[in-house]
């Protein structure tokens, strides 16, 4: 039992204040960090579809079960539909695994949320997703950030998909600052919540989906809906400096997050001036190192993969013996996402349970395609497999898992939990990850520092993405280390930081837990118990 028991306290960080706002109303009405995860989850699919969505193709998560001592993952990728050919991607391969009908795989996220309710949760799905379909259907203001992502949606969207996403309007976007409802969505929401999540899956509901991908060129079909399942697998562990850290294994991202790890492991991060260049170039030149064996990964049913090879202490050694001699300047070719989506949950209820969950549509809007009568947008997991490369393991084949960057990681200390992190960001989710641990560990760092710490991303070649706000002699001592810059990401602009908001919780020594989120101050909150009504 750990001593987060005793505080009678929780701690909740979302991407989003509504979403934490439902987590907050889910464990004051006796529920569970699963409980509390899923009504946030649910409701960021009605406030930023274009991120995750209930059609979304998928993601996975991390949980510790106070009570048995168990940490569990959950797997729900997506799958490439059965009726998958490699001639129907041969030509215009991009623009069809990309948009529209051709690039909808199997999607998860409802699978994905209905089976940790049942391993993980005590509520039904009908009071799981109470907040967000009270949400969906009286609305809520759009802002300015909803504005900019559906006007970059609508422009590629089908007139069809345009109507069922705002059949009130004809299709057209509300302004900033009108309600926007969702009454199809709502009614969809509804009805899974008197059927159950499985009717998303079988009977009118998937008929009604493959009805519309089909007529429009699609392949997915009803058996592939009708034989999906969420998978509980074995998650992946490191041990670094002392702590154990844990995240689900392929087909995510967190293979190359704890070989980041284990490599700068070899590098006494505590005595470098948190952030400075000399850390910064240490991490850049890891993540090159790591990402190289991104390539060689691909769906555990289809390749023999030996995680212990991946994380050989050899093989951080002669990386790091590499690192110390310059010799790490090559890599792969980055594959940088346009426009950001992707979300996560992090949770740690009063009782010790905790959580990070990670779901997505893929990129901004995943297909495009919106489900008439049903509001349901759907995800495009076709979009990440690599075409046109025989024999790549991540290539396309039916029924198969594409990888995927998501690692919602924990972090546990002498057995007990200490801290739950995660993010949306694309490619820059396993390196980023990676350094929020570093944070948390070697710097000894509160939530919110590690939330707004200055980041840095490769994938091999220069120039890295360094945050916008780093210091410029920072950047000029970069520079001097051989280095090019790019600062912040390319999406929507520039923001400031390197992939998305990162979620952090952490237990502290006294057992009271602390929470951050770089989406916004209201965006995380520390929950106080019926003992304790003062709020932090």
């Amino acid at each position: 039992m750990t001593d987060a028991l005793r505080t009678n306290q929780a701690a909740i960080a979302t991407h989003h204040p509504l979403g934490t706002e439902a987590a907050r109303q889910m464990l004051r009405a006796g529920g569970n960090a699963a409980d509390a995860a899923v009504a946030a989850m649910t409701t960021l699919c009605v406030v930023v579809p274009g991120s995750v969505a209930l059609g979304g193709y998928g993601g996975c998560l991390i949980a510790y079960d106070a009570a048995t001592g168990r940490t569990s993952a959950l797997d729900f990728d997506t799958r490439a539909p059965i009726e998958y050919r490699d001639e129907l991607f041969a030509t215009d391969t991009k623009a069809k695994c990309s948009i529209g009908y051709l690039s909808i795989g199997v999607p998860a996220v409802i699978a994905g949320l209905a089976a940790m309710l049942r391993d993980l949760g005590t509520k039904s799905w009908k009071e799981a997703s109470l907040f967000a379909t009270e949400l969906a259907d009286s609305g809520f203001e759009v802002d300015q950030h909803n504005r900019t992502v559906l006007e970059q949606w609508h422009k590629s969207a089908d007139a069809l998909s345009r109507r069922a996403h705002f059949p009130e309007s004809k299709g057209e976007i509300p302004h900033v600052g009108e309600p926007w409802l969702q009454k199809d969505l709502a009614k969809f929401l509804r009805r899974l919540g008197d059927e159950g999540p499985d009717a998303f899956y079988t009977g009118e509901i998937a008929q009604t989906i493959i009805r519309q991908v089909r007529a429009h060129g699609g392949i997915l079909s009803l058996e592939d809906l009708a034989t999906y399942r969420a998978r509980d697998v074995e998650p992946l562990r490191i041990d670094y400096r002392g702590h154990t850290i844990v995240t689900p294994p392929p087909p995510s991202g967190g293979l190359v997050a704890l070989q980041i790890l284990k490599t700068l492991e070899h590098f006494d991060l505590a005595s470098l001036d948190p952030y400075s260049a000399p850390y910064l170039h240490l991490v850049a030149e890891t993540c090159k190192a790591c990402w190289v064996d991104r390539a060689k990964v691909g769906d555990p049913d289809f390749i023999t993969l030996n995680y212990e090879d991946f994380l050989a202490p050899s093989l951080a050694s002669s990386r790091a013996a590499a690192i110390r001699r310059q010799d790490i300047r090559s890599g792969v070719e980055a594959r940088i996402d346009d426009f950001p989506h992707t979300c996560n949950v992090s949770i740690v209820d009063k009782d010790g349970n905790v959580v990070s969950l990670t779901a997505t549509q893929g990129a901004q809007f995943g297909s495009g395609v919106v489900v008439e009568g049903l509001g349901l947008v759907l995800g495009h997991g076709m979009s990440r497999f690599e075409y046109n490369k025989p024999g790549h393991p991540n290539s396309p084949a039916p029924s198969k898992r594409p990888m995927h960057n998501m690692c919602p990681m924990l972090i546990f200390k002498d057995d007990k939990p200490i801290a739950a992190v995660g993010m949306p960001g694309g490619t820059r989710i396993p390196t980023v990850t990676a350094q929020l641990a570093i944070s948390l560990i070697d710097f000894a760092a509160t939530p919110e520092q590690c939330v707004h710490a200055t980041r840095v991303h490769s994938e091999g070649p220069e120039p890295l993405i360094v945050s916008k706000t780093i210091e410029p002699q920072i950047a000029r001592e970069l520079e001097s280390l051989g280095h090019t810059l790019t600062y912040g990401d390319h999406a929507l602009g520039v923001p400031l930081m390197v992939g998305g908001p990162a979620n952090v919780i952490r237990i502290n020594e006294d057992g009271t837990p602390s929470a951050a989120s770089t989406a916004a101050v209201n965006a995380a909150a520390v929950v106080p118990g019926a003992d304790d009504k003062q709020q932090r």
